[in-house]
C-alpha cells in the first residue's frame, strides 16, 4: 500500500471539493492510501499504527447539497446535538470547575470525569485571568461588521498554561474569517479552521458541519449589523495531523474471505446521492432530508430527545436549543 515507506517526513496535501460529503470521501482516500504510519497516544496493545498526514481541505460551497454523509458513527441525531454543543453551548455545564482543572494542570491527575473545555466555552466565554470571559465570536462579528476586509477576525481556543498540561486538550486551535466581494457586488464570508489533531473517520465530518453552521450564523449576524446580505462563502479546513486510527483498520480493510467489503468498496457500491430520503443505499442526505432527524432521529437522539434527557441543562442554553428546535419544525432552520 502507498504511504508505507518511512522517510522521516510528514506528507502534506491539498484537496478541494464542492460540498462537505465529497470533501470527506476525498480526505478518507488520501489519508488511507497516501498517509504515513505513526503511533498515537491512544493506541491499544496490538493496534496497527495510524495513517497520518497534514491536510488542507477547501470546500467551495459548504451548504451545497447533499450536505450530510451517511457513513458517520454517531448518526444524524448525534450530529444535531453536537451542533448545539458547539454553536449554542448546550454542554458547557459539563465542564469541570476551575479549581479541578488547575489541579489537573499541577498534578497531571483528573479529580472528576467532567470535561476541561468545550469549543463553545473557549470561543464564546474564553477564560480571562484579568477580567470577564471574552466572547471571541462577538469580537469577530464586530470586526467584520466594521471593516469587511479586516484580517483581525480571529478566535483561538488554545490556552497554553492550561492546555499544554492536559491529557485531552482541544483539537480545534483557531477560527478566522474575512469577507470577499464578487464581480456583482455580492459579499461572502470566507471561513477557516485550524486543528492540531483530527480523527478523520469519526470526527472530521461532524466538526465540519458544526463549524460551517457557526460560519453561517456569523454571516447572518454581520448581515444584521451592516443591514446588507453577507452570504456563506468557501470553508477552508486545515489539520496538522489528520489521521485514521489503527483500531479502525479492520473495518477499512474488510474481510474478503467472509465477503465483507472494504470501506471504499462499500462506498462505491452505492450511489453518491438520491432524491428519495428513504433510499438507504445512497451515501448522503440533503439538509431537507435530515431536518426531521435533527428533531428526533427515532434512536434516542435529536433536539427533542436532548431536551428531555438533559434536565440539568442551564436555562440560557436550553432556550437556545428550544429556539433551534422550533426553527427546525417551522422550516426556518435548514441544517
Amino acid at each position: 500500500m502507498a504511504g508505507e515507506e518511512r522517510s522521516g517526513e510528514r506528507p502534506a496535501y491539498f484537496l478541494e471539493a464542492e460540498n462537505i460529503p465529497e470533501a470527506f470521501e476525498k480526505a478518507m482516500k488520501k489519508v488511507w492510501f497516501d498517509g504515513v504510519p505513526i503511533k498515537t497516544q491512544y493506541d491499544k496493545p496490538g493496534d496497527p499504527e495510524s495513517k497520518d498526514a497534514a491536510v488542507l481541505i477547501r470546500v467551495k460551497n459548504p451548504f451545497a447539497q447533499p450536505r450530510f454523509h451517511r457513513t458517520f458513527a454517531d448518526g444524524i441525531g448525534g450530529i444535531a446535538e453536537y451542533v448545539q454543543e458547539v454553536v449554542n453551548g448546550a454542554h458547557d455545564y459539563w465542564i469541570s470547575s476551575p479549581e479541578n482543572i488547575i489541579e489537573e494542570v499541577k498534578t497531571g491527575k483528573k479529580k472528576d470525569t467532567k470535561w476541561t473545555y468545550t469549543y463553545h466555552q473557549r470561543l464564546f466565554e474564553a477564560p480571562n485571568p484579568i477580567g470577564e470571559p471574552e466572547n471571541q465570536i462577538e469580537t469577530m462579528i464586530n470586526n467584520l461588521a466594521k471593516d469587511t476586509y479586516s484580517r483581525r477576525a480571529n478566535a483561538v481556543t488554545w490556552i497554553q498554561y492550561i492546555d499544554g498540561h492536559l491529557s485531552d486538550p482541544p483539537c480545534l486551535q483557531r477560527l478566522w474569517g474575512r469577507i470577499f466581494e464578487d464581480e456583482n457586488g455580492k459579499k461572502y464570508l470566507n471561513f477557516d479552521s485550524e486543528w492540531r489533531s483530527r480523527d478523520l473517520k469519526k470526527a472530521w465530518f461532524e466538526n465540519a458541519i458544526a463549524i460551517t453552521t457557526l460560519q453561517k450564523r456569523v454571516a447572518e449576524a454581520i448581515s444584521e449589523k451592516r443591514n446588507e446580505e453577507i452570504l456563506v462563502g468557501p470553508y477552508t479546513d486545515f489539520s496538522n495531523s489528520l489521521h485514521i486510527y489503527g483500531s479502525y483498520f479492520r473495518e477499512m480493510e474488510g474481510d474478503p474471505e467472509k465477503g465483507v467489503k472494504t470501506f471504499f468498496e462499500s462506498l462505491s457500491s452505492r450511489p453518491f446521492s438520491s432524491d428519495n430520503a428513504l433510499n438507504a443505499t445512497s451515501r448522503t442526505y440533503t439538509s431537507e432530508q435530515v431536518r426531521e432527524l435533527f428533531i428526533n432521529d427515532g434512536c434516542g437522539k435529536g433536539l427533542e430527545n436532548m431536551l428531555k434527557r438533559e434536565k440539568d441543562m442551564p436555562e440560557k442554553a436550553r432556550a437556545l436549543v428550544e429556539k433551534d428546535l422550533q426553527r427546525l419544525k417551522d422550516g426556518s432552520y435548514i441544517p
